[in-house]
């Protein structure tokens, strides 16, 4: 995981200072340092991510010039127009008896984001900032395979739960490092929490879920985030205990720094987690996590949550935890229903008390959403009481 982290978080400052000085958008904050890990880890995404971007642009293009569709919606179709041709792979694979887990769909929503941000570009920078980005890629690509060395594994592959030595990454297989603690090849891939179908129905569900809510409320809890952790929770209850934690410090961190520096957007985002996968890292040596990719995956989606509840206005930002237990509680019954736990994963038996109890937790958080938000006045109650209305008052 620390290979891993190490490409993110350089990958993370870098699109920072870019950012900062040059105002490029880099197809978004974490895209291009997360698609080398993924690429590195699989070679064949070389190809299809690139191909998944532009088949999302076209499709954005579309989209804008023929409806009416605009601001998230269009976000979310550019992801789901995006995310046809990963999914797809990583289904083909899996098909013919690859291991893949549940970070592989992740990384499926990662073309659309890029669409959608160059698209937004202005036409005459677009080029510059898509060079930009191919260069970032291109060094940090090679930065990863040098580090991925027989040398390193024997040596270093047992700092941190492995995610690049697996056996089952490209990287580690062609450079003869697919192991570690001395004996290259010992290690072996994470036990996959849920099956691929099951996967890609959940996080569909969760999708849209936080997006009925995001509409109705306008509170920013994540598109995947509850989800995936009620996810991670089957296979160590020390994953959802470490996204609290995260949450929490990360929270605090931005805040200070935007109030100190006065930075804020991509270049915030970057710097904070850029530090946020340097603290997942360390708390890998503190917590017995034993799950490289998981951890790396939750280190970004705690400061990703940790962001979105900064920029949230202060009412909003106290419904975001509630929101996402709201999420997290149904999601961790149906999962455990689908597979069995792993040792450390939490429920180890699903009971009736234990089923009713999710349902009261998330019919509760939603009440209390639903009391305490501020409802916006209908746009017909507002023209019938201005003076352009033409009426009596």
């Amino acid at each position: 995981m620390w290979i891993a982290t190490i490409i993110t978080v350089v990958g993370l400052l870098f699109v920072a200072i870019i950012t900062q000085f040059k105002g490029y958008r880099l197809g978004g904050v974490i895209t291009v340092p997360v698609m080398v890990v993924y690429s590195l880890r699989e070679f064949l995404m070389l190809f299809v991510f690139p191909i998944s971007i532009i088949i999302a642009y076209v499709g954005l293009w579309m989209l804008k010039r023929y409806t009416l569709m605009y601001g998230r919606n269009l976000l979310v179709s550019t992801i789901v127009i995006g995310s046809i041709i990963p999914t797809g792979v990583f289904l083909l694979l899996a098909g013919v008896g690859a291991e893949l887990g549940v970070i592989q769909f992740i990384g499926s929503i990662l073309p659309g984001l890029a669409a959608y941000n160059y698209q937004e570009i202005d036409p005459d920078y677009r080029k510059k900032d898509l060079l930009a980005a191919a260069g970032l890629f291109v060094v940090l690509f090679v930065g990863g395979w040098l580090l991925v060395s027989p040398w390193i594994a024997e040596r270093f592959g047992t700092l941190t739960p492995p995610l690049l030595f697996f056996p089952t990454s490209d990287v580690a297989v062609y450079r003869g490092a697919a192991g570690y603690g001395g004996t290259i090849g010992v290690v072996e891939a994470d036990p996959i929490i849920l099956s691929r179908t099951y996967t890609v129905g959940i996080f569909a569900a969760g999708l849209t879920a936080t997006e009925v809510i995001r509409r109705r409320l306008g509170v920013r809890i994540g598109v995947v985030a509850p989800v995936l952790i009620a996810i991670y929770a089957i296979a160590s209850y020390w994953l959802p205990i470490m996204y609290l934690m995260m949450l929490g410090m990360m929270f605090v961190f931005i805040q200070g720094v935007n109030k100190f520096t006065l930075r804020y957007g991509r270049v915030l985002l970057g710097m904070s987690m850029a530090l946020g996968m340097v603290i997942g890292v360390l708390l890998t040596f503190v917590f017995p996590i034993e799950r490289g990719p998981s951890a790396f995956f939750v280190a970004i989606l705690a400061t990703v949550s940790a962001y979105n509840a900064h920029v949230s206005a202060p009412i909003e930002r106290r419904l975001v935890l509630p929101l996402q237990l709201a999420i997290f509680a149904p999601t961790v019954v149906v999962t455990r229903l689908l597979t069995e736990p792993l040792p450390r994963g939490v429920p180890q038996e699903l009971t009736s008390p234990m089923i009713l109890g999710a349902a009261v937790v998330s019919v509760l958080c939603l009440a209390f959403a639903e009391a305490y938000t501020v409802r916006q006045p209908d746009d017909e109650d507002v023209l019938s009481e201005s003076v352009l209305s033409g009426g009596e008052s």
